[in-house]
């Protein structure tokens, strides 16, 4: 059966538009969830679950599709497709990705030739560092190659797709992995079933594709080079290709994998930091006697959390693990892991005695709070737990997924009850009465149902005006700025700011606290009353997206930094464009002006850049960091300068000569910002996860 336009899917939160394409057992379709925004929907041909070959195996594609999008889902990265939802369509297993406008690169290079080696080099980068999130997962891609790179439309942005061959891997252990593979990007090794398994295959398909940007040909099949037939290099098919370019690419192919780069970093570092030299490069020197110390640890949390019924215990989840803290001393007590997704709920018995933590792996487990011991899982018919509750008498659990609530008995983890809910938006919450009676679910359509727990029987219906959670911001174009009221119980919103047409990427308040600056997908920045929430103007002249805004401490100049590798600055004024600062060689991801409004800070691939506000001409220009600087922050003496990456380095450069200072250790996670205090002795750098490290300067 194919889906026609119109077919509505998952209780009708997703529309299907048109059928996109079909693969070996895959087919796609574009669709569009209940916000109108375009997704893709993939599933399982149901020509291939019904052929006779294949009847006996329709439980293991089944679960192997599963697989696919669980480990898709534990990938969070920019140049990696992000999956929204996975679910069941009658037999057929489901999972909504977010849709790329645009085209994949195998098609680019057939229909317009090779690339530009500065354009292959700045897509390789990306899809590298992408390949190094999921190698740190555990898991090789195994089917890198051009056609499943797709290029975001009007950005240089190149995101990885389809990991239907993606397997879990253990560096230099064999294993037994399927067959399956796209000749000419696989090595040798992909072809043997039994094999050691490293991140090396991936190197040599990264390598190959990086071969097929820049020469438009399809390399040599591994078989036919182990038959002495000799692969062309590539500068041989493109006399352009630079000598370095070259090189790296034969020796990621090389057909002994012992002998290859042994991690993508390792390759990455062969290709060189950047195709266009810094104009005053600064050598980073050795660490000085400058002291820094990470005075405090605060390990990721999230807004899952639970308190025992004495008040001594304080549970949070984290990403993939949840931590036990003493609430009296703030002491880490114990931490639970075993879960493949992130923990979105959390919840303890009444007695104390049990934690149930639901998580995005459709699992629910149920744990000794005494003694962190797993006492079982359940498994959810969809792949997202929301919330979870215990029944006071500590009998009965209910957990929530997008549309269903489940109840269960604790003490066996039978499944008692399976309520479709027939709320509109996604589900958010549930809780049950202490008697045990009434069961409360809260939704993303602004209701709340009541049901009574013995039949699953709606009873009443409440409508709100807003959803049923509260929290601050910034996307779909809207900016809400919300307020903590002193019992810590309730935020009410103030204002909502709308007018970007696309995702809110960075805002700044001058420090008047009069004006809120902007900056979207949409490639504008907008200034806003932060009085009346009244839009100003609107800056427009970038050709991509805007990353980071930054205002003067006068109020006077205002800083974006975009995907067109260009930094604006612009009169606050006025709205005018002062000048634009050129030289990045990538995305400009964060952007900081000097508190006396003299110097500018730039963070892009690899480098740092410092500026003259005043003249426009650059400065020095920073190398040191091995992957993407998400944010930058200049001390407010104007004397040091903190950068973090991609790869969870911090560092701490003296603004005045470029030198480093010294490299912070320790941040196992992707850095995504970091801030000093206003005396400059303290500085605060936020993860990925979640989790925020404070350095002391002594």
């Amino acid at each position: 059966m194919v889906w026609n336009p119109g077919q509505e899917l998952f209780g009708r939160r997703y529309i299907i538009e048109r059928k996109l394409g079909e693969g070996g057992v895959g087919i796609t379709y574009l669709a569009k969830n209940q916000r109108g925004e375009l997704r893709v929907i993939k599933t399982l041909r149901e020509q291939i679950l019904n052929h006779p070959k294949w009847i006996p195996h329709q439980d293991k594609l089944r679960h192997d599709f599963r697989d696919e999008a669980l480990r898709l889902a534990l990938c969070h990265h920019p140049h990696i497709v992000q999956v929204e939802n996975v679910f069941n369509e009658g037999n057929l297993p489901c999972m909504a990705m977010e849709y790329i406008a645009g085209e994949d690169l195998g098609k680019r290079i057939t229909e317009k030739g090779a690339l530009p080696e500065a354009e292959a080099l700045e897509y390789i980068r990306q899809i590298g560092e992408a390949l190094i999130l999921v190698h740190e997962k555990g898991l090789l891609h195994r089917d890198l190659k051009p056609s499943n790179i797709m290029m975001r439309a009007g950005k240089p942005e190149a995101v990885l797709i389809d990991f239907g061959l993606a397997r879990q891997f253990i560096s230099g252990a064999v294993q037994q992995h399927t067959q399956s593979l796209t000749p000419g990007y696989a090595p040798p090794e992909q072809y043997a079933p039994i094999e050691q398994r490293g991140e090396y295959i991936d190197v040599y398909a990264l390598a190959a594709t990086l071969y097929a940007l820049l020469t438009g040909q399809l390399p040599m099949p591994a078989p036919a080079r182990l038959q002495n037939f000799t692969l062309p290099a590539p500068k041989e098919l493109n006399g352009s290709v630079s000598d370095r370019v070259n090189e790296a690419i034969m020796k990621g192919m090389v057909l002994n994998y012992k002998l290859r780069p042994q991690s993508v970093q390792e390759w990455l570092d062969l290709l060189g930091a950047s195709p266009i030299p810094p104009t005053q490069p600064v050598i980073s020197l050795p660490n000085t006697s400058t002291s820094w110390e990470c005075v405090h640890n605060i390990l990721g949390i999230s807004g899952a959390i639970a308190l025992s019924p004495k008040g001594d215990i304080l549970v949070s989840a984290a990403g993939y693990v949840i931590h036990f803290f003493s609430s009296n001393t703030g002491q880490l007590l114990r931490t639970l892991s075993g879960y493949s997704g992130w923990v979105h709920s959390v919840a303890i018995s009444s007695d104390g005695q049990i934690l149930a933590g639901g998580c995005m792996d459709s699992t629910t487990k149920l744990w000794s709070v005494t003694t962190g011991q797993l006492l079982r899982t359940l498994s959810s018919y969809s792949a997202l737990v929301h919330s979870v509750a215990i029944s006071s008498d500590g009998q009965i659990l209910a957990n929530c997924n997008d549309n269903a609530i489940q109840l269960w008995k604790v003490s066996t983890g039978k499944e008692i009850l399976l309520i479709q809910t027939g709320h509109s938006g996604r589900l958010n919450s549930v809780a049950i009465s202490s008697d045990g009676q009434i069961l409360a679910s809260g939704s993303d359509d602004n209701t709340i149902k009541l049901w009574e727990v013995s039949t699953g029987t709606v009873l009443h219906r409440v409508a709100h005006r807003y959803i049923l959670k509260a929290k601050s911001y910034a996307r779909r174009g809207a900016i809400r700025r919300t307020i903590l009221h002193n019992s810590g119980k309730c935020r009410k919103e103030i204002l909502t700011l709308t007018g970007h047409s696309s995702s809110v990427n960075s805002v700044a308040i001058s420090s008047d606290g009069q004006i809120l600056a902007s900056g979207s997908d949409d490639k504008t920045i907008k200034l806003w009353s932060v009085t009346t929430g009244s839009e100003i103007r609107t800056l427009s002249g970038h050709s991509s997206s805007v990353n980071s805004v930054a205002i003067s401490s006068d109020g006077q100049i205002l800083a974006s930094g975009s995907d067109d590798k260009t930094i604006k600055l612009w009169s606050v004024t006025t709205g005018s464009e002062i000048r634009t600062l050129s030289g990045h060689s990538s995305s400009v991801n964060s952007v900081a002006i000097s508190s006396d409004g003299q110097i500018l800070a730039s963070g892009s691939w690899h480098t740092i850049k410092l500026w003259s506000v005043t003249t426009g001409r650059e400065i020095l220009t920073l190398t040191g960091h091995s992957s993407s600087v998400n944010s930058v922050a200049i001390s407010k003496d104007g004397q040091i300068l903190a950068s973090g990456s991609w790869h969870g380095t911090i560092k701490l450069w003296s603004v005045t000569t470029g030198s480093e200072i010294r490299t912070l250790p320790d941040h196992s996670d992707s850095v995504s910002s970091v801030a000093f205090t206003p005396d400059g002795c303290w500085l605060a750098a936020g993860g990925r996860s979640g989790s925020i490290k404070i350095w002391r300067h002594s």
